[in-house]
């Protein structure tokens, strides 16, 4: 189709320009024919020499081998005709050889009946060489104010090779054309078609959820690289969504069991235990809550490591599952304790069997590859209605009741058995213990550190007071314990939190500059998994920097699985914030534990400072800690020091910081702020 238009346009603008052509060459002669008739009408040539230059333009102007210029009378009566004289004279019908003589007669006076009209029309007639008459394209016109006609013609058969030739450069372009399109096709296709079918397929992939798929084209620096790189884009974000789904599913594992035994933990056994307390209100139904304790677990961590303590763990907790019922709901609260919620107790089965049940089973030996283990339990009871009405209070007297089963030697034992009137002080305190942090009954106190090296202060440690508004002050050694029991401790340690965060903020805005503050922390708040978040969210709402602070974790925590210990650690100090053990060398830890893990300093407890100056095994192991510490780059700090003797030895064996009723006793904050405005130093010897 393209070709065929192609040959028409090309044959159309060949006879168009033969046309014009034609039009020219008669225009201009018939004004050289008026110019001599001027000169002849002026006299300024005789008619011979009008006649003779006439005759030499007509037969002087050949602009093709068979393009002449001729010229007719009115009469249609061939008048000069250069190429056949033998035709001069002869009307047009009288010419030998010529086709359609009248209707070509007929066309020529036409011509008279218009002259200012010019007249196109094809006749047919031999070339000046002879041959057959052949179709030619004719154009003449009156010659105003004369009785001639001056006419031209071309021969149609003589444009056949422009016509080719023409047609054939159309033809050349349009492959050309063609070629370049399809070059042009090809190359879309290779560079935008398939790049795009391709990320297609990529983007239905990852929403079918295929997001380890490499995108490709994302080199490319058009727009094909832009989508490729929105969609690499795309699937980064899921794989972080994908990521962050995982992370927020962890935590809300996390948030209610054990990474360890895949069981609930204390918060959701509580938190069961509570809403069974509640459907049971009216009813009064009996729920019993069982505490296991399991026997010299610490010892075994020490001597087998985390991994082996685990697989024990995991093994108890396998076995305690297969004699449990439907009713039972199986926790891991602590280090070695389980917890078990009994509900709905068939009445022909009794706590006494179900405990001896549970004791055989864990005595079971524990094979641990090429060891074989045996450990005992202890378990306490608590049952609703007759021991308490809330969680905590079941939990918290279950676990007293193992506690005391093992000082008693007894493989378990009922509260009710043990109930007695400073138990009943405590449960008590429990109840009392929510309400005053509600009502902030609890206040803040400071004890300096200072440093043997500038006998200045370099710290103070925050210590906790409660004033309870009947019984009056309540020792920590009384309620942090219950709250530990009760499982408060997170609450109260949110407390203290906020409490420092906020007079940080006060001494910051009376452009107090105090050394860093020491806060105690449980290794309950400590190891949770949301702590990292909570205490900068704390600090962050006074506008408080976290370099202010240093945590005092006891060593208990240090017995969790190292790896992960270590990892929390260093988050924490990632955030500015210094970490002391406290107690040290009254725990399960050791040195070469420590030395593992990123801490600042550790501070000796007070039992070994008490006789350092009488006791010489007591000044040997401060000694040994001294030494040891600060070969492993860690501060010491001994808390305790009663005496001027003990600062003395302390000072002469090298000890970092100091820390006692000597110096200072633990200070209301407006004495500790008289302390700090006072610049007070310690005597040096």
């Amino acid at each position: 189709m393209t070709s065929s238009l192609a040959f028409y346009f090309s044959y159309q603008d060949t006879l168009a320009g033969k046309k014009d052509q034609i039009r020219s060459v008669v225009q201009a002669s018939a004004s050289q024919v008026l110019h001599l008739r001027a000169l002849k009408e002026s006299q300024q040539i005789s008619e011979n020499e009008y006649l003779k230059r006439l005759r030499s333009l007509i037969y002087g102007t050949n602009y093709s081998d068979s393009s002449y210029i001729f010229l007719m009378t009115d009469e249609v009566r061939v008048y000069l005709h250069p190429k056949r004289p033998e035709l001069e004279g002869l009307l047009i019908n009288e010419v030998p050889n010529i086709k359609n003589g009248e209707a070509i007669a007929a066309s020529f006076k036409k011509i008279l009946e218009n002259p200012e009209k010019s007249q196109f029309w094809k006749l047919y007639l031999p070339k000046p060489d002879g041959g057959p008459s052949l179709e030619k394209l004719t154009y003449a016109q009156l010659i105003p104010d004369s009785d001639l006609i001056i006419g031209t013609g071309v021969y149609l058969d003589d444009l056949i090779p422009v016509y080719i030739n023409r047609a054939l450069s159309y033809i050349t372009i349009t492959l050309a054309v063609l070629l370049a399109a399809f070059a042009t096709a090809v190359l879309i296709s290779r560079n935008i078609v398939q790049p795009i079918i391709i990320l297609s397929g990529q983007m239905k992939r990852l929403s079918a959820g295929d997001i380890d798929q490499e995108i490709r084209f994302t080199h490319h620096k058009d727009e094909i690289g832009q989508m490729a790189q929105s969609l690499e884009e795309f699937r980064d974000h899921l794989i972080e969504n994908k990521r962050l789904r995982y992370m927020q599913e962890h935590v809300q594992f996390l948030e209610n069991f054990d990474p360890v035994t895949r069981l609930y933990n204390r918060r959701a056994i509580g938190e069961a235990l509570e809403r069974e307390i509640i459907r049971n209100f009216e009813s009064q139904e009996q729920v019993s809550f069982l505490f296991i304790r399991l026997d010299l677990l610490r010892n075994l961590t020490i001597e087998l490591g985390d991994e082996q303590r685990d697989q024990i763990l995991i093994e108890t907790a396998n076995r305690l599952r297969q004699i449990l019922s439907i009713n039972h709901r199986l926790a891991r609260i602590g280090e070695g304790c389980f917890g078990l919620m009994l509900i709905n107790k068939p009445a022909h089965i009794n706590l006494a069997d179900i405990a001896d049940s549970i004791l055989n089973t864990i005595e079971q030996p524990i094979q641990l590859d090429n060891l074989q283990i045996q450990i005992g339990a202890r378990i306490g009871i608590a049952s609703y209605p007759e021991d308490g009405d809330q969680q905590f209070e079941l939990i918290g007297r279950s676990e007293i009741a193992a506690k005391t089963a093992r000082k008693r030697e007894q493989g378990w034992l009922y509260f009710s058995q043990i109930k007695g009137q400073t138990t009943e002080q405590k449960i008590a305190l429990w109840q009392d213990l929510s309400t005053a942090m509600d009502q902030d009954q609890f206040y803040l106190v400071f004890q300096p550190l200072f440093d043997l090296e500038s006998n200045a202060p370099l710290s103070a440690e925050t210590l906790l007071r409660w004033t309870h508004p009947k019984l009056g002050p309540i020792s920590p050694a009384v309620f942090v314990p219950l709250a530990e029991q009760s499982g408060l401790i997170s609450r109260l340690d949110h407390w203290v939190l906020n409490a420092v965060a906020k007079q940080c903020r006060i001494w910051l805005d009376k452009d107090i500059a105090f050394p860093r503050v020491a806060i105690n922390l449980s290794g309950i708040s400590f190891l949770r998994n949301d702590f990292e978040q909570k205490l900068q969210s704390i600090f962050s709402r006074y506008n408080v920097s976290l370099e202010h602070i240093e945590l005092e974790l006891t060593e208990g925590v240090l017995i969790e699985d190292l790896g992960r210990i270590q990892e929390k650690l260093k988050r924490v100090r990632d955030l500015g914030v210094s970490i002391s053990i406290d107690d040290f060398g009254t725990g399960y830890s050791s040195l070469s534990r420590i030395k593992n893990l990123p801490v600042d300093h550790i501070k000796i407890d007070k039992s070994f400072i008490d006789d350092i100056d009488t006791n010489p095994q007591d000044l040997k192991i401060v000694q040994a800690i001294i030494l040891m510490a600060q070969g492993l780059q860690l501060h010491v700090v001994a808390e305790g020091v009663e005496t001027e003797r003990q600062l003395s030895i302390l000072r002469e064996e090298q000890c970092d910081v100091v820390q006692g009723y000597l110096l200072s006793r633990p200070l209301a904050v407006a004495d500790y702020e008289a302390l700090i405005d006072e610049d007070l130093i310690i005597e040096g010897d």
